[in-house]
C-alpha cells in the first residue's frame, strides 16, 4: 500500500473515540474495511476475529493481534460548581493533558467539548507550582454551572471523557501525529494485512484479532486467545521511543523500521521466532532490528498462555514518541516496514522449514 493510502487509513482511525471498554465503533469500522473473505467472530468481553481458514488440512493457528482500545477518563464525581472529578483508565500522566480539549459522552446520549482543568500559575500556591499534577486532582470543565445542571443535562458517574487531539501532518511527510497512535497505528497495520492477503493461500489458519480492554491490563487477549487457541502469537502494538529530549537510555528511535522485541516485563520472546523475523527482514531489505524494552508488556503476556498448550509468541513494536499523550507521532515507513515483515512471514510460512511448533528445537 502506498504510504499516503495507509496515512489516510491511519488518520480514520485516530480520529474515532474508543477508549477501554468503548472500543465498538473500531469494531465497526474494521468490519466496514475488511474484505468479506474474513469469517468475523466476537468473544464475550467484546474481542473482535477476523478468521481466514487455511486449505490446507491441519494447519497451525496464527494469531496477529493487535488492541483497538486508548486511554481516557471516567467521571468521578460532580463538584459543586460543576466540573467534573476523573478517575483515569490506563496509566496517563495528568500533567499531559492539563489545558487540552476533552470530550465528554454523557448518558444522556449527549457529547461536550470541553477543557481538562488546571490552576492559572497566577493564583497557584507557589509550593504546588513545581509538583506534578495528580489524576486525583485532574478536573474537566465543560462550562456546567453547578452540579445541578450537569445532572440535568445527564452526566452521570462513569461517563467517559476523551482525550482530544487533532491529526498533525509534519513537513517531514514521513511524520504523523495524531490522538490515540497507541494503538490505532496497529489497527490500521491489521486492516493492511488483512486485505493484502485476502485472495492469497496460505499454509496458516489466520486469525486477526482487535482486543479490547489493554490499556488496563490485557484484558481482551486474555478472552480472545482462550478462544483462537493459537499455535503462534503475534502482538502489534506501540513502544516508547529514546530518541527524544530527556528520555532514558533505550535503542528504539523513529525511522529504524520494525522494531523487534526481545523481552519486557511480561514476556520472553520466542526466540526463534525472533530469528524467523530477523531473516525475512534481511531477505526482502525491510527494515528492522531488536531490542530490550525496559519494563511494561503488551497483550502477548496473555497470548502466550494459548490453551492449545501455550504458543510461540512475539511482539512487534511500532516506534511512538509521546504515548499517552493527546498527541503521539510515528513514521509512517516503520508502520508500513513492520506490516510488511508480517505479509512476508504469512506468506513464505512453511512448518517443515521453520519447526516452530516443535518444542523440542527450542532446547538447548
Amino acid at each position: 500500500m502506498a504510504q499516503n493510502n495507509f496515512k489516510e487509513k491511519l488518520t480514520k482511525y485516530l480520529s474515532i473515540n474508543a477508549m477501554s471498554r468503548y472500543e465498538e465503533p473500531i469494531v465497526y469500522e474494521l468490519k466496514q474495511n475488511i474484505s468479506p473473505v474474513y469469517q468475523v467472530l466476537r468473544d464475550k468481553l467484546g474481542s473482535v476475529i477476523f478468521y481466514k481458514p487455511s486449505k490446507y488440512h491441519n494447519a497451525p493457528k496464527v494469531m496477529i493481534a493487535a488492541h483497538m482500545d486508548e486511554v481516557g477518563y471516567i467521571v468521578r464525581s460532580i463538584s459543586k460548581t460543576g466540573q467534573l472529578l476523573l478517575s483515569p483508565i490506563g496509566g496517563i500522566w495528568a500533567s499531559t493533558v492539563i489545558g487540552t480539549k476533552a470530550i465528554l459522552k454523557a448518558s444522556s446520549g449527549k457529547t461536550f467539548n470541553g477543557v481538562f482543568g488546571h490552576t492559572s500559575i497566577h493564583i497557584m500556591q507557589s509550593e504546588k507550582i513545581v509538583k506534578a499534577l495528580t489524576n486525583d486532582e485532574l478536573y474537566a470543565d465543560f462550562g456546567f454551572k453547578d452540579d445541578k445542571e450537569a445532572i440535568d443535562q445527564g452526566v452521570e458517574i462513569g461517563d467517559p471523557v476523551f482525550l482530544s487531539g487533532e491529526t498533525i501532518y509534519f513537513a517531514n511527510e514521513d511524520l504523523i501525529g495524531g490522538k490515540a497512535m497507541d494503538n490505532r497505528a496497529g489497527v490500521a497495520i491489521l486492516e493492511l494485512i488483512a486485505n493484502e492477503l485476502s485472495n492469497v493461500d496460505l499454509k496458516v489458519d489466520l486469525y486477526l484479532v482487535g482486543t479490547v480492554q489493554e490499556e488496563v491490563g490485557t484484558r481482551g487477549a486474555r478472552s480472545s486467545v482462550s478462544l483462537v487457541k493459537p499455535d503462534i502469537a503475534i502482538s502489534l502494538d506501540t513502544t516508547s521511543t529514546h530518541d527524544t529530549i530527556g528520555t532514558i537510555p533505550g535503542t528504539t528511535a523513529l525511522f529504524k523500521g520494525a522494531a523487534i522485541r526481545v523481552k519486557d516485563g511480561g514476556t520472553l520472546m520466542d526466540p526463534k521466532l525472533i530469528d524467523i523475523f530477523m531473516n525475512i527482514a534481511q531477505k526482502y531489505q525491510i527494515k528492522a532490528y531488536k531490542f530490550v524494552a525496559a519494563g511494561g508488556g503488551t497483550d502477548a503476556k496473555e497470548l502466550q498462555y494459548s490453551p492449545n498448550g501455550g504458543a510461540a509468541t512475539l511482539t512487534l513494536s511500532l516506534a511512538q514518541r509521546y504515548l499517552h499523550s493527546p498527541i503521539g507521532v510515528c513514521a509512517i515507513s516503520d508502520l508500513l516496514a513492520t506490516s510488511k515483515l508480517i505479509i512476508k512471514f504469512l506468506e513464505d510460512f512453511e512448518e517443515e522449514s521453520y519447526n516452530i511448533l516443535d518444542i523440542n528445537k527450542n532446547i538447548v
